[in-house]
């Protein structure tokens, strides 16, 4: 062979590599000659949490040539509301409640999903998961993401189930914790809805939640009244200057000054050490609650629709389906930030990599009754109002409530007929399709 042919075969083989190597970064930058567009999106996971949220989305980008422009902020509602008011909404936000994203349907904000997501996975989801503004109304967002509230952390390594009921009785066994910025009071309000619906059930809790049933009834009085009663003035104290997410950690001290904390399935990533965190229904510690009770609440990310764009709507079908979730979880199942899922298809070794992982997962999935976390699923205004009488309640629990009831009833009243704050027509459901 003639040493110009060996030169050109070999000029050959380089420029094959190259054109090889060409490809697969094109592959994974498509803002170059290969991209198929771009799509926007606005969610709350920032971290290892949003990292875990990152790889997803670069998934996608690798298999679909779209690119994702992510954005991550603590303050979605501020930054959203900002955006919108502006008119350069983001294509795709994933909201983290109901309310809000009933409220921006009621705007006329959001594009229905009906005719963008197949009817075959919306129906998986069930009605829970998929909120509408009203009962056979369109499809607004779907939960690609969820939690389980309705529970009661300890530390395993410590403390035997039997011994729970009670260390409970006693308020300085709780490690509670209200603030969150401007936020602060929402875990107040969790423990209000969650003994509301452990002492009176599904049907008296959804009927509040969804505007029908007054602050001022005596069963929302008796709920308050429970929780003012279980806390000392030195817990209440503290818990009004602690962040919720310090409260728990106090946990896994070596002379730990309290022994339980009622927080949802998210906060075991923020423990010291998730590994000794194990969890009870709160059924069989909540002051005068029904002991056979099988509901439990529950809170959503619910994915929306801003702008319908091609882009948006083929990361929406993309987000919502068992393969992109099983994704998403089997990525992060070793980590402690990993995310549990409504979807009912996506594999329970796919939501963690431990027992109670799998039992917070088996439950979202197989519970009888779950009902959305009620002030996430109010009219914006009415959810800062109770959270602001959490506080105050909490401040003074020697008061009686009812001033605060009357004045949180003033405000449901005044809601009433108001387009841009709209009630859910329903809250509470089984988890899957409607059965």
């Amino acid at each position: 062979m003639s040493a110009a042919k060996r030169s050109g075969q070999a000029t050959a083989t380089v420029l094959g590599l190259w054109m090889v190597l060409l490809c697969v970064v094109g592959a994974g930058d498509t803002s170059g000659w290969q991209s198929r567009g771009s799509v926007s999106v606005l969610a709350s996971w920032t971290g290892p949490e949003g990292d875990g949220f990152r790889e997803l989305l670069d998934t996608f980008t690798r298999r679909t040539g779209v690119h994702v422009d992510y954005q991550g902020t603590t303050a979605l509602r501020e930054v959203l509301s900002s955006e919108v008011a502006s008119g350069t909404p983001p294509d795709i936000a994933v909201l983290p409640s109901s309310g809000e994203l009933a409220a921006y349907a009621g705007q006329r904000q959001l594009t229905p999903l009906d005719q963008v997501i197949p009817s075959r996975e919306r129906t998986a989801y069930g009605q829970l998961w998929t909120p509408r503004l009203s009962a056979n109304g369109p499809v607004y967002g779907i939960a690609v993401k969820a939690d389980l509230k309705s529970i009661v952390w300890y530390d395993r390594d410590r403390r035997r189930p039997g011994t729970l009921a009670a260390l409970s009785t006693d308020g300085r066994q709780w490690c509670v914790g209200m603030g969150d910025d401007a936020t602060s009071g929402w875990p107040g309000t969790d423990w209000i809805e969650d003994l509301l619906l452990q002492q009176q059930g599904r049907s008296v809790y959804q009927d509040w939640a969804t505007g029908g049933l007054p602050w001022t009834d005596p069963r929302m009085r008796r709920a308050w009244e429970s929780w003012g009663a279980l806390f000392g003035r030195d817990t209440a104290r503290t818990a009004l200057i602690t962040d919720f997410r310090k409260a728990g950690s106090k946990l896994f001290d070596a002379d730990p000054p309290c022994a339980l904390e009622h927080q949802g399935s998210f906060i075991r990533s923020g423990y010291p050490h998730p590994e000794k965190a194990d969890f009870t229904f709160s059924r069989s510690l909540l002051p005068d609650a029904d002991r056979g009770s099988t509901a439990r609440e529950v809170s959503g990310d619910f994915a929306a629709m801003f702008r319908d764009t091609p882009q948006a709507q083929e990361l929406m079908r993309y987000l919502v389906s068992a393969d992109a979730q099983r994704t998403w979880g089997r990525g992060t199942a070793t980590k402690s930030t990993h995310p549990f899922f409504a979807n009912p298809d996506v594999p329970l070794d796919a939501q963690g990599d431990d027992e109670v992982d799998r039992n917070i997962a088996k439950t979202l999935r197989d519970s009888a009754s779950l009902c959305l976390d009620a002030s996430d699923a109010m009219p914006t205004r009415m959810r800062l109002a109770f959270q602001r009488a959490a506080l105050t309640y909490l401040s003074d629990t020697t008061r009686q409530p009812d001033g605060l009831l009357r004045s949180l009833e003033k405000v449901r009243q005044g809601l009433r007929g108001a387009r841009d704050q709209p009630w859910l027509p329903r809250v509470c459901g089984s988890p899957g399709p409607a059965r």
